[in-house]
């Protein structure tokens, strides 16, 4: 028995051997086989190329000379099945010097077998590497070559997945610069550019209005979806005159939705305080009809008289049944500070509006007739029923539009109180909170947003840490300063801000 510091230099000669007799197996089987086939043509005439020269040339007397030097001299039956082994333990060749010939068949057989082999270890280490490196890569993906075409796809996935991890943690840079990788590589991925374009929009404005530009030229089919995102992106940064020709674009496509993109029109107009765009409009043949006498008279009330201006607001609401028309004509009799109308208007039993709309005009009826204590009793009734959603954004978007300390600090109380389930899907309705203690520039309110909106999200939200101090400043502030880091929010509270920090000018008196 070999002692035990005798068994790692065996088995070092042992693999050396084997791998010896690989090495010959390898090159010998196109050596001999190169040989026996120049043998066989020359009419098996001089000597046998892998015969020992020295013995008689016949089958079971004379030795092979192509398995010297092996280890295992069996392993070349694997090449040549005419070697033998006698009894006595050597090997010969069992056919005469006539009948020797070559075998490419299993040499070909070998290679293919040695190819396929070492084709699946390729295989299987790149599915393996790319695995371990994160590429959510699937087996078909590495060993079929028409799928590597989908490789890009995969890339994109991987820089897609960093993106999310490092937007988890905070880290925006990061992100923007692993999204651009992750859409470039993938571009038929329009909700992976959307989601860029949304992102680029606050420091990168042009970047995001080129990629959202793209988005839609080169994705029409999703036009439905982008259009709205890019209407957001241009609101945040007060960009009228581009929202005028995207909301006219959408509204004359005959797309979803057509009354918002009327009210986007007619809120632009609003804030630039040109009504051409509503003129333009109304000769357009594609212009859906039942909005064809909002906008006309719209348009009217630009060079309408005070009193004109109210009595025609107030025979267009009495019988509008549209609740999108009939919402935007109150809104306009408030504006022109006829909240006895508008009172009267909720009361009727005709009015079309809903609940909710409904309480959100009443609300703006009350503070413009100064009736605070029914306008508490109201926002206070709100805050008993169960945290919902929708209530936070009609209270939002109503303070944000009229401040009150009181009544904020019973909706902050009511939100820490019982607050919205935690999840990306509330975000939006704690920023209004938050926009609607921006509007009253409260410092310890702002605190508490920032906490309620960084305690459901699980992670601190720093450009709302950066943005509160402008609030508290007592400079005068333009909403699309801090709009575009205040994102997502809801549409009424984005008015609302509107309405508070840049009011549209007056119409001519």
């Amino acid at each position: 028995m070999p002692s035990p510091s005798a068994l790692p230099t065996r088995t070092f000669y042992t693999l050396a051997g084997w791998l010896n007799d690989t090495f010959r197996l390898g090159w010998g089987a196109f050596y001999w086989n190169t040989r026996k086939t120049w043998f066989a043509a020359r009419g098996r005439r001089g000597r046998c190329p892998c015969q020992v020269g020295s013995d008689s040339g016949r089958g079971g007397d004379t030795g092979c000379d192509a398995v010297l030097g092996y280890r295992s001299p069996g392993r070349f039956q694997t090449l040549c099945p005419l070697l033998a082994q006698r009894a006595n333990g050597d090997w010969v060749c069992s056919v005469d010097k006539a009948a020797v010939r070559p075998f490419w068949g299993r040499v070909f057989a070998g290679v293919g077998l040695a190819t396929l082999a070492l084709m699946l270890a390729a295989i299987l280490g790149a599915y393996a590497l790319l695995r371990g490196i994160g590429y959510e890569v699937s087996f078909q993906q590495v060993a079929w070559p028409p799928a590597w075409r989908q490789f890009r796809q995969v890339q994109s996935g991987f820089y897609l997945n960093r993106a999310r991890t490092a937007r988890a943690a905070g880290h925006m840079d990061e992100t923007l610069l692993f999204l651009a990788s992750a859409y470039e590589l993938n571009p038929a991925d329009h909700r992976t550019g959307l989601l860029l374009a949304q992102l680029w929009q606050a420091g990168q404005p042009l970047l995001s209005d080129q990629l959202y530009a793209r988005l839609f030229r080169e994705h029409p089919a999703h036009q439905d979806e982008i259009a709205p995102a890019w209407y957001r992106a241009l609101l945040a940064r007060g960009d009228f005159t581009a929202i005028q020709r995207l909301a006219r674009e959408r509204l004359l496509a005959g797309g979803p939705a057509p009354a918002a993109w009327l009210q986007a029109v007619i809120f632009a107009c609003q804030q630039t305080g040109e009504p051409a765009p509503l003129e333009q409009l109304l000769h357009e043949p594609a212009l859906p009809p039942a909005f064809a006498p909002l906008l006309r008279l719209e348009y009217t009330l630009y060079s309408a008289p005070p009193e004109t201006r109210s009595r025609l607001l107030a025979r267009a609401a009495a019988g509008e049944t549209n609740p999108f028309a009939s919402y935007h004509l109150l809104s306009r009799l408030l504006a022109e500070g006829r909240p006895d109308l508008v009172l009267a208007r909720l009361a009727a039993p005709t009015c079309p509006l809903s609940n909710r709309e409904n309480i959100r005009l009443r609300l703006d009826a009350l503070v413009v007739l100064g009736r605070a204590a029914e306008r508490a009793g109201l926002v206070r009734q709100l805050l008993a029923q169960p945290t919902q959603a929708a209530v936070c954004e009609l209270l939002s978007s109503h303070l944000a539009a009229h401040p009150d300390r009181d009544l904020l600090h019973a909706y902050a109380a009511k939100l820490e109180a019982s607050p919205l389930p935690p999840g990306e899907a509330v975000h939006p309705q704690l920023l209004a909170f938050f926009g609607a203690c921006a509007a009253l520039g409260d410092a310890d309110l702002l605190d508490t947003a920032v906490h309620l909106v960084n305690t459901s999200a699980g992670r601190d939200y720093r450009t709302l840490t950066a943005v509160q101090t402008l609030f508290t400043s007592g400079a005068p502030l333009r909403p699309e300063v801090f709009l575009p880091v205040l994102q997502p929010l809801p549409l009424d509270t984005v008015y609302a801000l509107y309405g508070h920090f840049a009011p549209p000018p007056p119409f001519p008196p």
